[in-house]
């Protein structure tokens, strides 16, 4: 199983940008929407040779993804294909603000009707509240028969001319009366929210806080998470119309609602926080029920702040975007959070564990090299920490080649696994029994990663429960025992459509 996962890098801000950069960045991805001038064909996809889109990693740029919309929809496509429903939720789960630019259209011509209607189902399940509407309503109205509805292809025609600065070009578009006749809450909202950002950026702050509070209101019925997003732009009207007193009153509802669905949702939204942390008013201090959220999921990863400072609240703020980062595997995004985090806190065992994080994030972004210089100084300490940097250093070794080493880490650190956090001790236990495969002993490795993949469900951790099951049938099938590899298989497939 091990770590060898791929990540890349979601959302930075830089400071040093003016106003109009920043607001951009923010709120604008520049390589999601067509050019304004695009033309569609009679099935409402746009006539090739537009604006590719760039997928995968690409270092160095502010807007890296662990997935475009484009790269998510073929992913999407071959989970509904071949029937992995658990797959498809856990994905949907894990990345709602990707899954929503598909709704919209962006990026993902590849998915039929069909397609984007059983992505929104799964959207609905995991993210929309309420009765009022749904995404499932939105896209069989907006993508009948395949094509794409009016309002859809006049909302990417408005944000491809907010990428430009053409505001003006963008409100003879008329969004909004194209959103009263689509009849969607959905659409309503997302009309007004990019109004409110045009209005924004042509300094007509009234206007801007009158559609972007609407917009709010209305994403509140049925899309919070949403709602929180549109809250802290709404708060950067308030700043620049000088109303203090809303913008702070703004920010607050907008951080109260995201901790609520990060603990009770489990929501991984780090490019929220990020903003969140630019945006917060200067004489503004971070709520003690918000950080309290927050430390309890940072928790589960064995960071234990305890303090209340203002300095330790923003180290909770960076943990949290670091942790949240590396769930998703973007990892230097992930890498740069701990380490604002780690400057932040003063206790020696706290900032070795926000090295230990540093480290996962590393290897998840490929970087095995720095990765281990830090695991090895921590694993030379006689301590907890110091044997879980040692499992994780054993994984390394396994993962190339170095079979005895790595089996030896492995047994000299995992006496004191009963101690660690759930996720690290079930890994380490998962490559223990991939190291009893690797030496041919079938009958233990096979019973530790059934065990393992028990309490994996038991957490709901469902990538990594899968992960166990993938390895089992891959063993079965290098070791061609086909009536074991069958039965693997076949519990696989189950286990997706549970």
């Amino acid at each position: 199983m091990g770590i060898g996962l791929s990540g890349c890098s979601l959302f930075n801000i830089d400071s040093e940008n003016s106003d109009t950069d920043l607001l951009k960045k923010s709120i604008i991805d520049t390589a999601s929407v067509p050019s304004p001038n695009e033309h569609y064909d009679s099935s409402g996809k746009p006539i090739p040779e537009k604006i590719r889109l760039a997928g995968g990693l690409t270092l160095g740029d502010t807007g890296n993804l662990a997935f475009t919309a484009e790269s998510l929809g073929g992913v999407v496509k071959e989970m509904i294909e071949s029937e992995r429903w658990n797959s498809l939720r856990n994905m949907v789960a894990l990345y709602p603000d990707i899954t929503t630019k598909i709704m919209w259209g962006e990026g993902s011509n590849q998915l039929s009707a069909s397609h984007r209607e059983v992505l929104a189902r799964a959207l609905d399940l995991q993210w929309t509240s309420g009765k009022q509407d749904s995404w499932q309503s939105f896209v069989k109205q907006q993508y009948n028969q395949g094509k794409a509805g009016s309002f859809l292809e006049n909302r990417n025609r408005f944000l491809a001319f907010l990428q430009i600065n053409d505001t003006k070009s963008a409100f003879s578009i008329q969004l909004s009366k194209s959103a009263e006749k689509s009849n969607s809450l959905i659409a309503k909202a997302e009309s007004l929210r990019l109004e409110g950002i045009a209005h924004l950026m042509n300094e007509d702050y009234e206007n801007s806080i009158k559609s972007l509070s609407r917009a709010r209101t209305l994403q509140e019925q049925s899309q919070p998470i949403q709602a929180a997003h549109t809250g802290l732009l709404l708060g950067e009207a308030f700043r620049h119309a000088d109303q203090l007193e809303q913008w702070q009153k703004s920010w607050l509802t907008a951080i109260e609602l995201q901790s609520q669905y990060a603990v009770e949702g489990e929501l991984k939204d780090p490019a929220f926080w990020s903003k969140a942390a630019f945006l917060r008013p200067v004489s503004t201090e971070w709520p003690a029920e918000v950080i309290g959220r927050l430390e309890h999921s940072l928790r589960n990863e064995n960071l234990e702040f305890g303090f209340s400072e203002s300095s330790i609240d923003e180290a909770v703020v960076w943990a949290t975007i670091g942790i949240q980062s590396l769930k998703r595997h973007e990892s230097q995004n992930s890498i740069l959070a701990f380490k604002k985090s780690e400057a932040l806190v003063n206790g020696v065992s706290l900032r070795e564990e926000l090295q230990m994080q540093q480290a996962l994030a590393m290897i998840d972004g490929g970087q095995q090299g720095p990765a281990s210089a830090i695991l090895l100084r921590l694993g030379s300490q006689p301590s907890l920490l110091g044997d879980r940097a040692k499992a994780i250093l054993a994984t390394l070794k396994l993962q190339n080649g170095s079979l005895a080493q790595g089996m030896n880490l492995l047994q000299s650190a995992i006496k004191t696994s009963s101690q660690w956090p759930a996720h690290e001790r079930l890994r380490a236990q998962a490559d223990y029994g991939l190291a009893y495969l690797m030496r041919g002993r079938e009958e233990q490795g096979i019973g530790l990663l059934n065990y393992v993949y028990d309490e994996f469900i038991k957490l709901q951790s469902y990538e990594d429960a899968s992960q166990c099951l993938a390895n089992i049938a891959t063993y079965y099938e290098k070791t061609d025992q086909k009536a074991k590899h069958r039965i693997a298989l076949k519990k696989l497939q189950s286990f997706e459509i549970r």
